[in-house]
């Protein structure tokens, strides 16, 4: 073996040992066949990312860090789905499937919908979901147009929170979940009514 199969086949560990590690601490376990599927996640992206924009975060670690774990974060979050109106989740503004990918990794009893406007973000989350065997819908359209209902609606930073709350629960089934992935620098707002318990 030469020396830079060596170092990859030693960098791929790594990964999976911090994608393993990150994954428990959020509550989430991760066969070895779902690190497959983030390791090509991770392949997938530098290779779609050398002719279109779809994260500002490049390297392998830091996709690790800044994405996969921080979707995993929210994965540990979401309850099972006796406790939901539906068994359904969207993922508004998914661009390259956080984290909404990674939900439909790690919680195939969730019917997954991916909402992505812009067409190149849209082709590239069919990619993922045919190289990566996964079960979810791609709309490559405005999330506005979608009819309401779901279980669970998320989005990582899409709108900012005093416009994402009273966007996503008119999207969302009565008694129906809303995550709001954000920096922890953005002040929270007052909730709108209609999200009131």
């Amino acid at each position: 073996m030469q020396a830079s199969e060596a170092s990859a086949g030693s960098d791929r560990s790594r990964l999976a040992r911090l994608m393993v590690s990150g994954a428990a601490l959020q509550g989430v376990t991760l066969g070895d066949l779902d690190v497959s599927k983030l390791h090509r996640y991770t392949q997938l992206l530098e290779q779609w990312g050398r002719t279109m924009n779809l994260t500002a975060v490049h390297g392998r670690e830091q996709v690790v860090r800044r994405h996969f774990l921080d979707s995993l974060a929210l994965v540990g979050k979401l309850p099972p789905v006796a406790e939901l109106p539906s068994p359904t989740l969207l993922d508004v503004g998914s661009g390259a499937g956080f984290p909404g990918v990674l939900c439909a990794l790690c919680r195939p009893d969730l019917r997954v919908t991916l909402s992505e406007r812009i067409g190149k973000k849209a082709a590239f989350l069919l990619t993922l979901r045919r190289e990566l065997g996964l079960q979810f819908e791609v709309i490559a359209d405005d999330a506005a147009r979608l009819q309401p209902g779901f279980g669970i609606v998320v989005s990582r930073a899409a709108l900012p929170l005093p416009k994402w709350l009273p966007f996503a629960a008119a999207l969302t089934a009565p008694s129906g979940l809303v995550f709001a992935m954000t920096s922890p620098s953005e002040p929270i707002p007052p909730l709108p009514p209609e999200l009131s318990p």
